[in-house]
């Protein structure tokens, strides 16, 4: 079979992007309700056969080594030791798609490996707001070039379309955006758990340490928080009893790097988790000995901001200045609206263009970035999470060149 290099995916976005959503964003919830892992995989697979073989054939690669017997056999016997419940959604997929598993693990390799994994996020609850309210908001960056900006439409595209899953194996319902289990946004579970993650870069200094060792990648495991966790509390502790994957190669789940789950939940909570193979730590709203910080308010962009990076391996903020700034502009916003933070409030975080490079323009130093010059990162959408609520905000395009959509999931999951 003669497939097409990632390289040139770039060449067809518009038509492929029709093609594989236009006749199913006409709906834009859609409800699978299967009896377990497998069988959500099977359904699947029924649903969107023709799309999974377009998918198939846009990643193919003239790369070989990633289809050698033991790469593939070492990723499902971890598959089968630590994640059961993704093995048997894959396995039902290439059963009902007749998509080979180690063509299907590839094919998640590769959209992930186009994803970028740097966003920015920021969190707020209890008194840190005007009406003791929770806000989540997060800033989907992506890349613009050759293979790169189909992903951006597709990002845009997701939004139109949200997913929700019941397994009945497993504990709770949840809302994604993406492309059904090999590339899901799980942002919102029944419970009231909400989610973003902003990829946390490793060191490329060659001499620099980095913690590597191997475990639950923490695309599966932010996956399985959303599908078996209530709040933060209980998301502290799967985190905290999981084996978790840490590697500087980008290679098999690993394309986001090292990502900095966030979490806020009904109740009231907040947490960012940082993390590799052996370090972790859990910062809430009051961890402000760690923070350093007014209470009720976190942020993060895309490095280690607690952890000491000389342990795990982070780049330094001076590595990526973009994201130092970002981060600092985030704790700025927050600080300055601290006890008077609203929606709006959150809104203009996501729309934010004063700091960055240059404080009077648009650049990718800002939380909306936009490209400039060698560095083509942009913000696909952008959503707000109020999980007292069960409401979602969320935009199409660019925060600042949108409008904050509301969605009402308490309506959707009772």
């Amino acid at each position: 079979m003669t497939v097409m290099p990632i390289s040139d995916i770039n060449t067809i976005a518009t038509k492929s992007s029709n093609q594989f959503f236009e006749s199913k964003f006409k709906d834009p919830i859609a409800y699978i309700d299967a009896s377990d892992s497998y069988d959500y995989g099977l359904k699947i697979g029924q649903q969107f056969r023709l799309q999974y073989k377009i998918l198939d054939a846009l990643s193919g690669s003239t790369n070989n080594k990633d289809f050698n017997g033991k790469n593939i056999k070492d990723q499902i016997t971890f598959l089968e030791q630590d994640c059961p419940y993704f093995l048997e959604e894959l396995k039902g997929l290439s059963d009902s798609v007749n998509i080979k598993l180690g063509r299907l693990l590839f094919l998640q390799n590769s959209l992930h490996s186009l994803i970028g994994g740097e966003c920015t996020a920021t969190l707020a609850t209890g008194k840190a707001t005007k009406n003791n309210e929770t806000f989540l908001t997060f800033n989907v960056d992506t890349s613009l070039g050759i293979g790169k900006t189909f992903m951006t439409i597709l990002h845009r595209l997701f939004t139109f379309k949200c997913w929700i899953v019941r397994i009945n194996t497993l504990n709770y319902r949840y809302a994604f955006w993406g492309i059904p289990i090999i590339f899901e946004y799980p942002f919102l579970n029944e419970k009231g758990l909400g989610w973003g993650s902003t990829g946390t870069g490793l060191t490329i200094n060659e001499s620099r340490y980095i913690d590597e060792g191997p475990g639950i990648p923490t695309m599966l495991l932010e996956k399985l928080a959303m599908m078996t966790c209530k709040n933060v509390s209980e998301v502290t502790k799967l985190y905290k009893n999981m084996e978790r994957s840490s590697e500087k190669d980008k290679d098999w789940f690993h394309q986001y790097d090292v990502s900095s789950s966030c979490f806020c939940d009904k109740e009231g909570g907040i947490l960012i988790i940082e993390q590799t193979h052996n370090h972790i730590i859990t910062v809430f709203g009051n961890s402000t000995d760690v923070t350093g910080s007014k209470e009720g308010i976190l942020w993060h962009a895309n490095h280690h901001q607690w952890l000491d990076p000389d342990l795990t391996g982070s780049m330094y903020p001076s590595e990526y200045p973009s994201s130092a700034l970002r981060a600092e502009r985030a704790y700025e916003l927050l600080n300055n609206s601290y006890g008077n933070i609203t929606l709006d409030v959150c809104k203009k975080i996501t729309r934010d263009h004063g700091g960055g490079f240059d404080p009077n323009g648009r650049d990718p130093g800002d939380i909306c970035r936009h490209p400039y010059k060698d560095n083509p990162r942009v913000t696909a959408f952008a959503f707000i999470i109020q999980p007292k609520e069960m409401t979602v905000y969320w935009t199409h395009r660019s925060p600042c060149k949108s409008l904050f959509w509301k969605h009402d999931f308490s309506r959707i999951f009772s």
